[in-house]
Order: structure tokens, then C-alpha cells, then sequence
């Protein structure tokens, strides 16, 4: 497990290293930042001052050498249209985006075991396939409809809840219920399909053969060898669940990082744009190596198989 773990960070390291390289050559590659940020009518001077005040006057490598450490030590530098530091503004969005894809993916993960777990023991009933059904037809919306049709009925023709904005409790209901739902539509289906294999192994074929009640085969055989494809499947889910959030934010008005980073690219403030897309790639991937982990520990032919 040790060596696993340091093999991880390594990959960390690797992603970090590839995030802050394509963020640089994607800054360079869009023009100069010194000419679009001073006004059309600037003259020479002012444009050259402004290049000297980003430090854009500096060779390539050392501008290059810089960013790495930036993206090591978290100082991505100012913001160019609010004036701030840009890491303090994406540690401050992360939080309200967190609230929104956490209990999103706990939600989506209690659903998705009640409907794949009574779909599974019921796999030629009317009652599975229909669960089954409803499952496909709410996952074949597209999410950000989906977010336009809650807020159709929950704001405006029911008037229970804001349409748009960030404030209170009650602004968090629509965003997590669209993710849920959208989650919902995959993990479940993943869930039947990885309880309905399990149960045609032979261990668990050997405990209903034996008498075993139903709910211990299900829980004390079935459900442990269909647990570590569906945890780190999770890793995945929350990947998209926190990127949906790039279309989910601006739509609904919610101030969380998706919504910072796609008005830092508006305003083509790259200290804002290197700052958002660094955090959020070392958090999916940090989150997707716990996952991992977390596998390797619950399946014991991993552990066997990294100790032989």
C-alpha cells in the first residue's frame, strides 16, 4: 500500500506538472496579455509598462519557471480584474461549490442502491424494468434542462424556492437536485448491473444453495464483491458532477468556482483562469486517488494480488 500511495502522489505531481504547462502555453497562445488589458487607443508606453508590471518582459522560461513555482507554492498572483489573490478568490468559490456536489453525490448514492439494489432482485418484473425505465428516461435529459425545468416549477409557478443566486439554504435545492438526478441516471444502472453479476459468482450461489436468507446473501456476499468497481466509480461521478458545475453555475446564478472561472475567461484574467482550472484538476484527482485507495483497501483480491 505504501508504494501504491507514493506511485499516486508521483501521478499528482505528473498532473500538476501537465495542468500548469498547458495553462502557460494557453495563456501565451491568446495573444498578449499586456495589449488586452490596456485600452485600444494606448499608446506604446503604456502597453510596455503594463507588460513590465505581469512581468511579461521577462524570457519565456523564467515567465515559465515562474508559473511552476506559482502552481507549487499556490501564488498564481492577482487578479487582473478584481485586484485580489487569486487563490484566496477560488478557496473562497471551492466551499460553495462543494456544497453543492457533496450532497449531490450522497444523494445520488442512497437513490442509486435503493433503485439498483430493487432492480437487481427483480431483474424480470414489471416493477425492475419499470424502475429501470424511469432511471434511462431521467438520465437521457440533459442536465442544464433539467436545472431550466425545476426552476420552471419549483420557482416559478410554485414560487417554493429562488430561481437563481446564492443565497441561503434554499438557493442550494435546485442545483443539488439536478446533479442528484443526473447522477441517479448512471449509478444506479451501474449498481443492478454490478449486483446481477455478483450474484452469478460462485460464493453467493453456494450461500442460497445453503439456505442463507436473502438479505445475508445480499449483504454479507452479493453487495461486498459489487462494492469496488461502484466506489471507484464514485471518484468519476464526482469529476463530472464538479465540472457540470462550469454550466450549472452561470445558468442558475450561483456563485461558486464554475461561475468564477467562466467570467475569469471573459475578462481573460489568466492569473483567475490558472488559479481555478489548477484547483479544481488537483481536487478531482485528489479525490479520485482516495478513491482508489479506499478500493484497494475493501477488495481483498487487490491486497492479495499487491502482496504477491
Amino acid at each position: 500500500m505504501t508504494g501504491y500511495l507514493v506511485r499516486r502522489l508521483l501521478m499528482l505531481v505528473v498532473v500538476a506538472f501537465g495542468v500548469t504547462t498547458f495553462l502557460f502555453v494557453l495563456a501565451r497562445l491568446s495573444g498578449d496579455a499586456a495589449e488586452l488589458l490596456t485600452p485600444p487607443d494606448a499608446s506604446a508606453a503604456v502597453v510596455e509598462a503594463t507588460r513590465e508590471r505581469l512581468g511579461l518582459d521577462a524570457p519565456v522560461l523564467v515567465q515559465y519557471w515562474h508559473a511552476l513555482v506559482g502552481s507549487a507554492t499556490l501564488d498564481f498572483g492577482q487578479s487582473f480584474a478584481f485586484h485580489q489573490p487569486a487563490a484566496a478568490m477560488v478557496f473562497e468559490r471551492i466551499g460553495a461549490s462543494l456544497w453543492i456536489v457533496v450532497p449531490a453525490l450522497l444523494l445520488a448514492v442512497l437513490l442509486s442502491f435503493a433503485i439498483g439494489v430493487a432492480a437487481a432482485l427483480r431483474p424480470s418484473r414489471a416493477s425492475g424494468r419499470l424502475l429501470m425505465t424511469a432511471t434511462f428516461l431521467t438520465g437521457s435529459v440533459p442536465y442544464f434542462w433539467m436545472a431550466l425545468l425545476l426552476v420552471l416549477l419549483f420557482a416559478v409557478n410554485l414560487k417554493w424556492l429562488p430561481a437563481t443566486g446564492s443565497g441561503g439554504m434554499t438557493s442550494l435545492v435546485i442545483p443539488v437536485l439536478v446533479l442528484t438526478l443526473a447522477a441517479v441516471a448512471t449509478t444506479a444502472r451501474l449498481v443492478r448491473g454490478q449486483l446481477l453479476d455478483s450474484f452469478t459468482e460462485g460464493h453467493v450461489l453456494t450461500a442460497r444453495s445453503k439456505g442463507v436468507p436473502p438479505w445475508k446473501v445480499l449483504l454479507g456476499h452479493a453487495l461486498p464483491g459489487a462494492l469496488p468497481p461502484l466506489l471507484g466509480w464514485l471518484g468519476i461521478e464526482f469529476s463530472f458532477l464538479f465540472s457540470s458545475l462550469l454550466v450549472l453555475e452561470p445558468l442558475l446564478g450561483y456563485n461558486g468556482l464554475g461561475a468564477l472561472l467562466i467570467r475569469s475567461v471573459t475578462n481573460q484574467d489568466f492569473p483567475l483562469v490558472q488559479a481555478s482550472v489548477f484547483c479544481m484538476a488537483m481536487l478531482i484527482t485528489l479525490v479520485n486517488i482516495g478513491m482508489d485507495v479506499i478500493v484497494r483497501l475493501v477488495d481483498p483480491r487487490l491486497r492479495a494480488k499487491a502482496a504477491a
